[in-house]
C-alpha cells in the first residue's frame, strides 16, 4: 500500500481499513452500479488468484452470485474490490496494480455484452465516437456520480468523473480497456485530482 493524500481522502494509506471506511461513508443508498462490474471484479480476482481468491471476495459481498443487468449498491462492489486488492497485492504487484486491473476487465467485460456491443457497434473504432458516448454510458452503468468530456485536441481530450468511489487506477484501467475494446491503440491516461471523489483524465491517443 502505498499512501496518497489526493485519492485516499488525506492522510490515509491508500487501500487501508481507514481508506475503505471513508469510501463508504460517502456512498448513499441511491449509489448502485451494475452486476458485470461486480463479476468483473471476481473475473479479476480469478485470473490473478484463482478460485480461493475468487471465494474470499464473495464471502466479503454476502452474495453468491451476480446478475450483469440488476442493481447492486456501490458499497458492495467497494467491499469485493478491496478484498480482492488487498489479497492479491504483493512485493511485486501493488494494490493500485490490481485495482488497474479490475478496472480493465471491467470495461472489457461491458464491451463484451450485448449491451456493450450494441454501443461499440455505433463507434467504429473512432476515438471521438467513444468518449462523446461515455457519459451516457457511465449513466447506464451507475447511478452515482457524472461524467463530462471536454475535448482539448483531434487526438486528446480530458474526461471528469465526479463521486467515484473506487481509487483512480480502477477509472484508468476503465479507460484503458475501453479503449482497447473500440480498437484504438495508443492510448495515455493522466490523472489529475480534482476533489476527493473527483478527478480530471487527460486522454492522449494516436
Amino acid at each position: 500500500m502505498h499512501s496518497t493524500g489526493d485519492d485516499a481522502g488525506g492522510p490515509r494509506p491508500l487501500g487501508s481499513e481507514e481508506d475503505l471506511l471513508w469510501r463508504l461513508s460517502q456512498v448513499t443508498p441511491e449509489d448502485t452500479t451494475r452486476g458485470i462490474f461486480l463479476n468483473a471484479v471476481l473475473e479479476s480476482v480469478q485470473q490473478l488468484g484463482g478460485e480461493a481468491a475468487v471465494q474470499h471476495c464473495l464471502a466479503e459481498s454476502e452474495e453468491k452470485r451476480f446478475l450483469d443487468l440488476f442493481n447492486y449498491p456501490i458499497s458492495t462492489l467497494l467491499r469485493m474490490s478491496y478484498a480482492g486488492a488487498r489479497l492479491l497485492s504483493n512485493e511485486t504487484r501493488s494494490f493500485d496494480e490490481v485495482m488497474r486491473q479490475m478496472g480493465y476487465v471491467s470495461a472489457r467485460s461491458f464491451a463484451s455484452s450485448r449491451m456493450g456491443a450494441l454501443i461499440l457497434r455505433t463507434i467504429f473504432s473512432e476515438p471521438r465516437r467513444l468518449l462523446d458516448i461515455l457519459p451516457s454510458t457511465h449513466r447506464i452503468s451507475t447511478s452515482a456520480g457524472e461524467c463530462k468530456v471536454r475535448w482539448t485536441g483531434h487526438t486528446s481530450a480530458v474526461v471528469l468523473i465526479r463521486r467515484n468511489f473506487l481509487p483512480h487506477s480502477y477509472m484508468e484501467g476503465s479507460l484503458q480497456g475501453a479503449f482497447e475494446a473500440a480498437r484504438v491503440r495508443g492510448l495515455t491516461v493522466r490523472t489529475r485530482p480534482a476533489a476527493l471523489l473527483d478527478a480530471e483524465y487527460e486522454l492522449s491517443w494516436g
